[in-house]
């Protein structure tokens, strides 16, 4: 009875609304206005990247902050590549002082810049650099070189090229010397320890030229550049310190060289004083060739001048003589 009854409660379908062979189903209209626009929304978030397989930018970020946005990842490496190959080194020696990534985000708020635009937005924020055995001279680069044992010949060259000969003790730097391996420009990169060392030598030895200005003296000109005054006087040793006139020029050695070796040598020089001739001591001390200083370290006893031989009382004898 109970399988009767639910089958008399079922409403049996009408005739129209049979399905007829090959009729596809209806949807009722709300479903069909929201599945078309689900589909709309779903190619909107392809197109803009937000999905997926949507349209993706690479960004170039610079420690962690983005910096240039293009197209693919292989335009993104070239602008990279360009940036590096302008340091003269092949792009596999070299690497960015920053942390440099590539990043595929979307295209929503990242619009894509041309290449060049991309180039004029990273180079002010990049710094190239290479790996080298550098010569710190008080932590400050001074030059670097392939690899440590040419680093060190450099050192030993400048002590034999800034140094005059004939020394009493052994030439020693001024600043505190190191050799460490570390990231320094290429600009400081040299090929060889010869060329590192003529390199530093030019620059510990160069000088600049002043015009002398009126009212100018030497002390004051010495004192403006930072220098001894007898640095002064050894890079000029034609002119008159004491009698500067306007107009005339005069070199200057360069105040700060990037390493000063120290040398001394000591010789003994006679000197003559009221009518005393003594031998005295003296400890030359140079910077880079140059003399800086003289000290008194010691001196014989003074020894009085041989007298004059006298004058002949009879000056006519040499007339008859010579008349003879």
């Amino acid at each position: 009875m109970r399988g009767i009854k639910l089958a008399t409660m079922a409403r049996p379908r009408k005739e129209s609304e049979k399905q007829k062979p090959g009729e596809k189903v209806r949807l009722r209209p709300w479903v069909e206005r929201s599945v078309f626009l689900l589909a709309i929304l779903l190619l909107v978030l392809l197109y803009v990247g937000a999905l997926p397989g949507g349209r993706r930018v690479c960004v170039v970020t610079v420690d962690g902050e983005p910096a240039a946005a293009l197209a693919t990842r292989a335009d993104a490496q070239q602008v990279l590549n360009q940036i590096a190959g302008d340091s003269g080194l092949p792009a596999g020696e070299v690497h960015f002082a920053q942390q440099v990534k590539l990043e595929d985000v979307s295209a929503v708020r990242n619009p894509i810049q041309s290449y060049s635009d991309a180039l004029e937005a990273l180079r002010p924020r990049l710094a190239v650099v290479v790996s080298a055995a550098a010569i710190l001279a008080d932590d400050r680069p001074v030059v670097a070189l392939p690899d440590k044992e040419a680093a060190i010949q450099v050192l030993s060259l400048l002590l034999q090229r800034l140094a005059p000969p004939g020394l009493s003790t052994a030439a020693f730097f001024k600043e505190s010397i190191r050799v460490e391996l570390q990231d320094v420009s290429p600009d400081l990169l040299a090929p060889s320890a010869e060329d590192a060392a003529e390199r530093i030598a030019s620059a510990a030895t160069a000088m600049i030229e002043h015009t002398v200005k009126p009212g100018e003296s030497a002390w004051k000109i010495a004192r403006d550049q930072h220098i001894p005054l007898r640095r002064l006087a050894d890079a000029n040793p034609g002119a008159d310190l004491d009698n500067l006139w306007a107009g005339a020029t005069l070199k200057v050695p360069r105040p700060a060289p990037p390493i000063t070796v120290i040398a001394r040598k000591e010789i003994e020089e006679q000197v003559e004083e009221e009518g005393y001739r003594r031998t005295r001591r003296v400890r030359i001390t140079y910077e880079n060739g140059a003399e800086v200083k003289r000290d008194v370290i010691g001196g014989r006893r003074p020894v009085p001048l041989a007298p004059a031989p006298p004058r002949s009382r009879e000056p006519w004898r040499w007339r008859d003589e010579i008349a003879e």
